[in-house]
């Protein structure tokens, strides 16, 4: 407990520095989980992102998937629920077909990106899943960007990525893109190397950055923004305060975000 106190007040020290920390609901929101799959926010869905609109947040995460063929979907994966198959080895028609827990279909990427539209305030950040074959992280990034100019988004979307050949990719589509590379685990690529390729920003999860808390004091000195992924405890939201990450990414941003303005609020006091 006195640890946890120690944290949080070290935190809002942090505030009175100046810190200004950002949220980004991943997947829009994630109430689902395997234990209670049922939910009116289903991630990736439309609900999910219109509930992530309400919230006053930085941005909107969700996934693009490409389909056996060779289609786009919204969609994490690579399990279909109910089906049990690989959403790589099903049609486009087929993952229209399936209903998801809550009721919700997969959408298409213009259907939520048109959502999005509607709220040009939060940021989508577009993540283009790693693909059994290369080419089709090609085609994914050729028809993303396709579909953002053609919707007049290129200033709200963002994109991110494990794969290098994708971020690679994204730019040589569009120079112009903010590129996050994500990395996670104990091997995660340092901000240098990650810099000399071009990459905007990185996206670490805590188990990168708690082997090599240096990479996000690091990112910063070199320009490029830092994420960190899944912070849904608000232990974790002092500790990315205290190591400078600029954005953190949870399935529960309602949550993060009110504990994030709590922190604001005191720091006025």
């Amino acid at each position: 407990m006195k640890r946890i106190l120690l944290l949080t007040c070290l935190a809002l020290l942090a505030f009175t520095a100046g810190a200004q920390i950002k949220v980004v609901g991943h997947r829009g929101v994630r109430h689902n989980t395997p234990d209670k799959p049922e939910t009116p926010y289903y991630e990736n869905t439309i609900p999910a992102l219109q509930y992530c609109q309400t919230l006053g947040i930085y941005a909107a995460e969700f996934d693009v998937q490409v389909t056996a063929d060779e289609k786009l979907i919204v969609f994490h994966g690579p399990v279909v629920p109910g089906l049990g198959k690989d959403i790589h080895k099903i049609t486009f028609a087929e993952a229209r077909a399936v209903v998801l827990p809550g009721g919700s279909q997969m959408p298409t990427l213009e259907e939520y990106l048109a959502e999005g539209k509607k709220h040009p305030e939060t940021k989508l950040i577009c993540e283009i899943k790693k693909q059994p074959k290369p080419q089709w992280e090609t085609l994914a990034a050729e028809q993303v960007i396709a579909t953002v100019r053609r919707m007049g988004m290129e200033d709200q979307v963002e994109y991110t990525t494990f794969s290098e050949w994708c971020a690679d990719e994204i730019h040589r589509i569009d120079p112009k893109a903010k590129v996050l590379f994500l990395d996670s685990g104990v091997f995660i690529k340092d901000p240098d190397y990650l810099k000399a390729k071009g990459y905007d920003a990185v996206s670490y999860d805590m188990n990168g950055l708690m082997n090599h808390p240096g990479y996000a004091v690091r990112a910063k000195e070199l320009g490029m923004e830092t994420t960190l992924w899944i912070v849904n405890d608000y232990e974790v939201v002092d500790w990315a305060i205290l190591h400078g990450i600029d954005y953190v990414s949870s399935d529960h941003p309602e949550r993060i975000k009110a504990y994030v303005d709590g922190l604001k609020s005191f720091e006025k006091r």
